[in-house]
């Protein structure tokens, strides 16, 4: 099989379509990389021993399981824009939590509610939950609208300020088995979305058929040889 001298607008054209491919395959690869160690970290912070209070250094504690005690800051709620799979439009129901032990505070995930269903609990309470890290903002997403009380992102400076104290650098999602009383609490499963492995090959198999489809376009048939 004989192949033509490659002209140089396809050749450049292939060369940075393979290059490109390639680097968001490798880049993919990582991903997989953090993703696999990430899960595995979470698995490790689950299988821990539930914690009953929160040391003064809270560093390394993300996904473990807690059982704390205290009380709601109920004029502090704040509303964190979201929606639930079968439910009317709501939110999340994001209250400043006073450690009964320490007075230190951290923001708790309640769960999801409808409008007029978020039962604010008064009086000392036990929160079962898993900390987890604040949501960041995300591209393109809105500002957070303090003035009238919607939150798009946890922005813990922000919330430190409108609490008055600042707070433990945590969310804590809390879990439980009821799905019929609001604020609807989260199940404690904490699954993640892993597609790089197959992104990983899609960007890797598209740089390879683009080269062996230049090839054929550059190989010259026996009956022209």
């Amino acid at each position: 099989m004989k192949f033509r001298k490659p002209e140089l607008i396809p050749l450049l054209f292939i060369i940075c379509a393979t290059l490109v491919l390639c680097t968001l395959g490798a880049w993919q690869v990582k991903r997989l990389q953090w993703k696999n160690a990430l899960i595995a970290d979470i698995a490790a912070a689950q299988s821990l021993e539930t914690l009953g209070n929160l040391p003064q250094d809270v560093t390394g504690l993300t996904y473990r399981n807690v059982i704390l005690t205290g009380r709601y800051m109920n004029d502090k709620t704040l509303r964190l824009v979201g929606r639930k799979e079968n439910m009317r439009a709501g939110f999340f129901v994001l209250t400043p939590f006073v450690l009964e032990d320490d007075g230190r505070v951290i923001l708790v995930n309640r769960g999801y509610a409808e409008e007029g269903n978020e039962h604010p609990v008064d009086g000392v309470q036990s929160v079962k939950g898993v900390l987890r890290p604040p949501r960041e903002k995300r591209p393109f997403a809105p500002e957070n609208q303090q003035d009238k009380n919607l939150w798009f992102y946890e922005d813990i400076h922000a919330i430190s300020v409108i609490t008055g104290s600042p707070l433990i650098p945590y969310v804590i999602e809390a879990t439980g088995d009821d799905r019929t009383t609001q604020p609807i609490v989260s199940d404690g499963k904490i699954s993640m979305r892993n597609d790089h492995l197959g992104y990983a090959i899609t960007w890797f198999s598209l740089a390879l058929v683009g080269l062996v489809m230049f090839a054929f376009y550059q190989r010259i048939p026996e009956n022209k040889a």
